[in-house]
């Protein structure tokens, strides 16, 4: 195997476990049904008397992070009157939210791209078992990122710490983000980020054996 080939070989070991994750993340914190989950299972809106609907709330969340609103802000019945919910700072770090899965889907659509074309490279020589292990190596490396990222999120201490460190605004005791989307909401998004990215990780494993089979000498 080439220079060339052997650093395409290392690229799509890479570049599986991040389309995989970076896909599944966008359809998480962009579609309303995790919020919307969230709301009704918590039943946060009705113990701090917030007179907005989940529905309503989920589609605002979901709206805001596909960039159909510039202000993460939203006006409700709440402390007896109507008033905006979110602070300023609840705003800020929501933009870094939102910046963040801009710049991942970017990144995904690269990563698309590039692995389209290794996997047409690759193929095109001949090299089925080379994308064989690619793609079961690529998936191990999911199994690491996956349970590194998982543990941050479940130990408290380290969770606080990532959080710290990601977001320029601290939360307030008495900002509403934090209750609407408390620590479990992060450990739920987890699990279903690893759903999703298992079902895409399937996917393309059943592609990529399609793709990398034997050539038969009889029929």
């Amino acid at each position: 195997m080439t220079i060339f080939n052997r650093l395409l070989f290392g690229l799509l070991i890479l570049i599986i476990p991040l389309v995989a994750l970076a896909t599944a993340a966008n359809a998480v914190f962009r579609l309303p049904d995790i919020y919307r989950y969230e709301f009704n299972r918590s039943g946060v809106l009705g113990e701090i008397n917030l007179e907005i609907s989940s529905d309503e709330l989920s589609e605002f969340f979901s709206g805001y992070m596909f960039g159909s609103f510039e202000e993460f802000q939203i006006t409700g019945f709440y402390m007896g009157r109507m008033r905006p919910i979110f602070s300023i700072g609840e705003g800020i770090a929501m933009e870094q939210m939102r910046t963040l899965l801009n710049e991942s889907l970017l990144a995904l659509c690269g990563l698309f791209v590039l692995m389209l074309f290794i996997y047409w490279f690759l193929l095109r020589q001949d090299r089925k078992e080379a994308v064989r292990i690619a793609y079961r190596a690529g998936m191990a490396l999911y199994v690491i990122i996956a349970a590194g990222t998982s543990a941050v999120l479940l130990i408290e201490d380290l969770r606080q710490r990532a959080l710290d460190s990601f977001f320029a605004y601290s939360f307030d005791e008495s900002d509403m983000l934090p209750q609407l989307l408390p620590s479990q909401f992060m450990i739920e998004g987890q699990l279903v980020i690893i759903v999703i990215s298992l079902i895409i990780l399937a996917v393309g494993h059943s592609v990529t054996k399609r793709l990398t089979r034997p050539d038969r000498m009889f029929y």
